[in-house]
């Protein structure tokens, strides 16, 4: 009698243990999603608050440009008088060919240094 005691003893006692285990397995597996759900929420929380400040942005512009055509009886048509010419002169800068060259040739010596390994 008291060998079938022990036996059964020990069976819950090993039911006990498996039922610890895998609660504390459940446990870190649901605590693992709550962290991933935690993210994604701050996530959506961080793109909804930049979308309002992009709707406020968006309501700015529509607001200057409404304004702009409001104010838009206020503006001057110009016309000849109110014009002033500027005369374009035509000075072309001649530069000897080897010249360049030569200072081309300077500017990749200089790249070259930053070019260079240890």
């Amino acid at each position: 009698m008291i060998i079938k005691v022990r036996s059964y003893c020990k069976i819950i006692d090993r039911l006990n243990i498996s039922i610890i285990i895998l609660s504390l397995f459940l446990s870190f597996i649901s605590l693992n999603n709550q962290r991933e759900w935690t993210k994604f929420y701050g996530s959506m929380i961080d793109l909804r608050n930049k979308n309002n400040n992009i709707m406020d942005y968006i309501s700015k512009t529509e607001q200057y440009f409404l304004n702009e055509i409001e104010h838009q009886h206020n503006i001057k048509k110009a016309n000849p008088d109110d014009l002033i010419y500027i005369i374009k002169t035509n000075n072309k800068e001649r530069k000897n060919f080897i010249a360049l060259i030569v200072k081309e040739m300077s500017k990749g010596f200089d790249d070259g240094i930053y070019q260079r390994g240890y």
